[in-house]
């Protein structure tokens, strides 16, 4: 019809024309930016019709103003594109211009207006429900061509396009950059998977944590936010929340939750302080405070894909002031860009110190008794400028400070892609002058057993390896379901791993049963930091119970995709363990 995919072309051709003319960064010529005459139809939906097969009638496409869309709602609002935009240090530059191109080009449609439009569409309260699918797939589909069109032009403003243009000598085809970049693959995958929570109108009255804070000076700096990743809208909130799990058995002021595995040298922690991350570190003995002592190496792994900066030694976490407590994870971010993304934070923060004098605002998270709901409050700090450091800042100090570590950030991801990289990168981190091993995520609970378990597996392979004979050593092997309820043989069954696909992975792989086994005496060991055979039972148990109302399609894609991941993460220790029986440790 000459309207989505003509369109789209047409896009790419002027950003291309824009690069090879005016080189980087790329920008529009001054006579031709008429970007302000347009805004009003920017992020406009006009009263959609949808004909018989849930696509927009081409009534649709003429021109509306904003207040015409939900007042509440509106491009930026999805957090995915919040997201890819702060990945590139030119983010909010490419972004600009590829709005205004977009703007130029939308004679017959303008493609981040086709979004919005779909997601009133599909906010419908009495939509037919195939209508709605077609809808939701359709704009599904504009959503990651709006992506992609951001990635693009984050590639034109690189310098790996120089090459084509006579530019300058790199030369990187766009697919080849896109596939040094994992986590815009990831982005792209979440769309296409689940793309129902990305087409939701915010419902103000569902909101679990409200600002109390309505200090006019502290919102307005809020809004006035520009760095590449502190931007518009966007709060550092202390990592610490009212609620956090914490350790029973070993408590270090600062580190609110640390667990050992019984019987192996390896530890996990919640996000500590500066003196927490001190306080546990000399009692793994990696610092010699006597003379005396022998001192221990403890190789450090940095689980956590969101990004964090230290301000005067406590930990604050980028957060967005309309959903603080949100977690803002970048799924299938390499350790690399985390910490790119985490120096440029620091920029931006450093800058705003300099432009407020000396004075910061920062955010926390409480928990009102009376209201039985969580609050987040603004409040202002005096920092100075080396009050800021990043976590790969903080681990390098503590290195400088005599304490044996080996600092590594592997952000552990959920995606099936990336699984096989996951055992790779965090067995690589395993070398015989290590003493310990220490694990750091958000809650120092969850995912961080998975990267344990690879660990104690890996460990366990070394005939040089002696297990740690204490009191709390124990394994619990047919007696697992003793002290839980269960009604039917299928659920005992379950408790003990033994999935259909699993089962069948043991029968292909050589010491597959004697594998399973091992893996499972592993992750009760890691049981105080998260059970992965109990996730995979909870989340089907849960995706059994759930509504087959078509309003629960998210609640059930969600379920889904949680539980098989975990499930793959347990079709994965099982074939590392495999692996391990037929590999030699020179060749591992």
């Amino acid at each position: 019809m000459g309207r989505g995919r003509t369109t789209t072309g047409t896009v790419i051709a002027c950003l291309l024309r824009l690069r090879i003319n005016h080189g980087r960064p790329i920008g529009m010529p001054a006579i031709q930016n008429n970007h302000e005459d347009t805004i009003d139809a920017d992020y406009s939906s006009g009263e959609e019709t949808m004909d018989h097969n849930g696509h927009l009638n081409s009534e649709s496409w003429k021109p509306h103003t904003l207040t015409e869309l939900h007042p509440r709602f509106d491009i930026n609002d999805i957090l995915l594109l919040r997201k890819i935009t702060r990945l590139f240090d030119n983010g909010i530059e490419c972004r600009q211009i590829l709005d205004t191109v977009i703007d130029k080009c939308s004679a017959l449609q303008n493609i981040r207006q086709a979004v919005l439009q779909y997601t009133k569409v599909i906010s419908q309260q009495n939509m037919e429900p195939r209508v709605r699918r077609v809808a939701l797939n359709r704009g599904a589909e504009y959503l990651e061509r709006y992506l992609k069109l951001i990635a693009f032009s984050a590639y034109l403003g690189s310098e790996a396009f120089d090459g084509f243009c006579g530019q300058g000598e790199t030369k990187i085809s766009f697919k080849n950059w896109l596939q040094q970049r994992p986590e815009i693959q990831t982005m792209k995958w979440s769309i296409r998977l689940r793309p129902g929570r990305f087409f939701t109108v915010p419902d103000e009255h569902k909101a679990t944590c409200q600002p109390l804070q309505s200090d006019v000076t502290m919102e307005a700096i809020v809004k006035a936010r520009n760095g590449s990743v502190l931007g518009k809208g966007s709060i550092l909130k202390m990592y610490f929340f009212p609620g956090q799990r914490r350790s029973s058995s070993m408590n270090f002021r600062g580190t609110p939750h640390v667990i050992k595995v019984d019987g192996y040298p390896v530890y996990s922690m919640a996000t500590p302080t500066v003196d927490g991350a001190r306080e546990v570190l000399s009692y793994l003995g990696c610092k010699d405070t006597t003379g005396r002592d022998i001192i221990q190496k403890v190789v450090i792994t940095d689980l956590r894909e969101e990004v964090v900066v230290y301000i005067k030694g406590t930990p604050f976490v980028l957060r967005e002031l309309d959903q603080p407590v949100d977690t803002l994870k970048h799924v299938g971010i390499s350790g690399p860009m985390v910490e790119n993304i985490e120096a440029r934070l620091k920029e931006d923060i450093l800058s705003e110190v300099k432009q407020l004098e000396g004075r910061l605002l920062l955010h926390q998270e409480e928990f009102n008794t009376a209201t039985n709901q969580c609050s987040v409050l603004g409040y202002w700090e005096h920092i100075d400028l080396e009050d800021v450091m990043t976590p790969a800042e903080v681990y390098s100090t503590l290195r400088d400070q005599g304490y044996c570590i080996d600092y590594k950030r592997i952000p552990l991801t959920r995606e099936r892609e990336a699984l096989a990289a996951d055992v790779d990168s965090i067995q690589s981190s395993i070398n015989e002058s290590s003493r310990y091993y220490l694990f750091i995520s958000h809650t120092g609970y969850g995912g961080v057993a998975y990267a344990m378990a690879i660990t104690c597996l890996r460990l366990g392979a070394d005939a040089k390896f002696v297990m740690e004979q204490t009191a709390e050593t124990h394994f619990v092997s047919s007696s697992l379901t003793k002290s839980v309820s269960v009604k039917t043989f299928t659920d005992i069954a379950l408790r003990q791993g033994d999935y259909r696909d699993i089962l069948n992975l043991t029968r292909a792989l050589i010491h597959g049963p004697k594998s399973k086994e091992e893996v499972d005496k592993v992750i009760d060991r890691c049981v105080g930091a998260g059970d992965l055979r109990e996730d995979i039972l909870q989340y089907r148990k849960a995706l059994r119970d759930c509504s087959h109302d078509d309003d629960d399609d998210e609640a059930r894609s969600y379920l889904m995709d949680m539980g098989t991941k975990a499930l793959r993460r347990y079709f994965f220790l099982i074939t590392f363990r495999s692996y391990v029986h037929c590999t030699s440790l020179h060749e591992v």
